[in-house]
């Protein structure tokens, strides 16, 4: 399974996401659609969608996609995961405290997608962060915002 993560580094919240059985541009750009195509994107603030150098993100339909609507493309270097290491961390906590913590393993693609929704739905409104003040990012954005 191959999961497409966008996070908010202002906040550190999971904006959007998808998962899919198959690595491919539909994956990567029906994320950013969504997060585009919602009601809450707002053109006037800057945007920057940092990523590795996979396939997708230097595709051209992604970079031509995101420049229309004016978002700054930001790659990491080569070989180095230290440049995406947000979302790197984030996927630890996924992987450590979703899908590996209680040893029930999903046993269908819809489990799945159930688990990992419940647990972005915990992470964003409920798992204090040390960075965030202890609080969780949904809380710290309606108190900083």
């Amino acid at each position: 399974m191959y999961i497409s993560v966008i996070k908010d580094l202002y906040d550190n919240s999971i904006l959007a996401y998808k998962i899919s059985k198959i690595n491919d541009m539909n994956i990567v750009m029906n994320n950013i659609k969504e997060i585009i195509n919602d009601k809450v994107w707002n053109p006037t603030f800057e945007c920057i969608i940092h990523s590795d150098q996979g396939f997708q993100y230097t595709n051209i339909i992604y970079i031509k996609y995101l420049d229309s609507y004016g978002v700054t493309i930001s790659h990491s270097r080569k070989a180095n995961c230290y440049d995406n290491a947000c979302c790197e961390n984030f996927l630890s906590h996924l992987k450590s405290e979703c899908l590996e913590l209680d040893n029930d393993i999903p046993k269908t693609f819809d489990d799945l997608i159930k688990k990992v929704d419940d647990y972005i739905y915990f992470y964003n409104y409920q798992r204090p962060q040390k960075k965030l003040k202890g609080m969780a990012p949904m809380m710290y954005r309606r108190s900083y915002l």
